[in-house]
């Protein structure tokens, strides 16, 4: 059995906490160029690549989406909702890996 790692693939200070705005934000990790999607919300934060599994298109955000919740796949339209991991178009296709752990103040997403 191969043990698991962990790698921090993006790290945000209080600084950029702070300019977190509620529902879906968009980051670059400067060292690598990768994206992620953070959602921020009175319960926290959730954190994913931004990378669709159907067929590895980038997400954008969705305008018909109102509360802030969901993007859209540049590729085939599919639709994420950030809150909850899953994909809402198609329903009940796949659910989003969420990367770990992170804080109030200073956030370190690993995967």
């Amino acid at each position: 059995m191969t043990a698991q790692t962990s790698k921090v693939v993006l790290s945000l200070d209080a600084k950029e906490v702070d300019s977190l705005k509620d529902g879906v934000n968009f980051k670059k990790n400067p060292s690598d160029g990768k994206c992620y999607i953070i959602y921020k919300s009175s319960g926290g934060f959730k954190a994913c690549k931004n990378q669709c599994k159907h067929q590895g298109g980038v997400f954008i955000k969705d305008i018909e989406d109102l509360d802030s919740r969901t993007v859209k796949c540049i590729k085939h339209n599919w639709k994420l909702n950030i809150s909850s991991m899953k994909y809402v178009n198609p329903p009940d296709s796949f659910q989003q890996d969420e990367l770990g752990k992170m804080s109030e103040r200073h956030i370190l997403f690993s995967r």
